[in-house]
């Protein structure tokens, strides 16, 4: 009797990654240097030049964008060892290249009371939300990435 070897199958991972279009936001124009930028779900924050009164810089967005990330990213794992009541801050530090009007680099520092945790706890809760944050934080893997930024002028008929 002949014994026939089982069939082998060979899985094949596509390459192309899958996407997704997210909801556009709106920058409206308020007053000189001065944008409104609104989203879908209700939320406003006003974009301006650089020390104007009431609003952010684009710079800062970024910044802000990098540590609210990050913190959200890190959530779950603080809330899990920490609980529901943990005190937690991000700051951002950026390095401006003057010259080429561009950050050269982001730090986010998230500091949160560990005090009750003994030190290998400690040790292994930040390493867990080190890694949930470079998994997760979509701005960190975007900019570590490379984001393809394109603008485009329009003219808008009335």
């Amino acid at each position: 009797m002949a014994t026939t070897e089982p069939a082998t199958t060979t899985r094949v991972e596509s390459t192309t990654p899958r996407t997704a279009q997210v909801p556009a936001l709106i920058s409206e124009r308020v007053s000189p240097a001065t944008y409104l930028v609104r989203n879908d779900r209700g939320a406003e924050l006003r974009i301006g030049t650089p020390g104007a009164d009431g609003s952010f810089s684009p710079g800062e967005l970024l910044q802000a964008a990098a540590a609210g990330c990050a913190a959200l990213s890190a959530e779950a794992q603080l809330v899990n060892r920490l609980g529901e009541d943990f005190s937690a801050t991000a700051t951002v530090e950026a390095l401006l290249n003057v010259d080429e009007n561009r950050f050269e680099s982001l730090r986010t520092l998230i500091e949160a009371d560990m005090s009750q945790l003994d030190p290998e706890k400690r040790d292994r809760l930040i390493a867990s939300a080190e890694r949930s944050i470079d998994r997760l934080c979509t701005v960190k893997r975007s900019l570590n990435h490379g984001v393809e930024n394109v603008t485009d002028v329009a003219s808008r008929e009335r």
